[in-house]
């Protein structure tokens, strides 16, 4: 959809942000149908619900399929600080669950 000659530069920035992300979340839409998507990291933090709104139309007119477009508020390091919360929760499991294990060698 193109840009009013009239939006403000942050608006236009947003139109074409959202057009070019709605091409690829319709493509995973059209093949997981995931009924949810997050916008993540600074993308979806600094777009905000401005953003995911934009995207969320965009994806109703390109796929039939309902899709929920949502904001993280988790930030950049989510995926990082997921990884090591599995870590530890592996390391502590490990550690602390009773019973013999095998020796793992590296």
């Amino acid at each position: 959809m193109p840009p009013s000659p009239s939006a403000t530069p942050a608006a236009r920035f947003l139109d074409a942000l959202a057009d070019r992300l709605a091409v690829g979340v319709a493509s995973v839409v059209a093949i997981l149908d995931p009924g949810c998507v997050v916008l993540g990291g600074e993308v979806g933090q600094a777009g905000g619900e401005e953003l995911a709104g934009r995207v969320r139309d965009r994806i109703a007119r390109m796929t039939p399929l309902p899709t929920e477009v949502r904001t993280t508020t988790l930030g950049g390091d989510a995926v990082l600080r997921g990884a090591l919360l599995t870590a530890r929760d592996r390391a502590q499991e490990e550690l602390f669950t009773p019973g013999e294990r095998p020796i793992q060698r590296w």
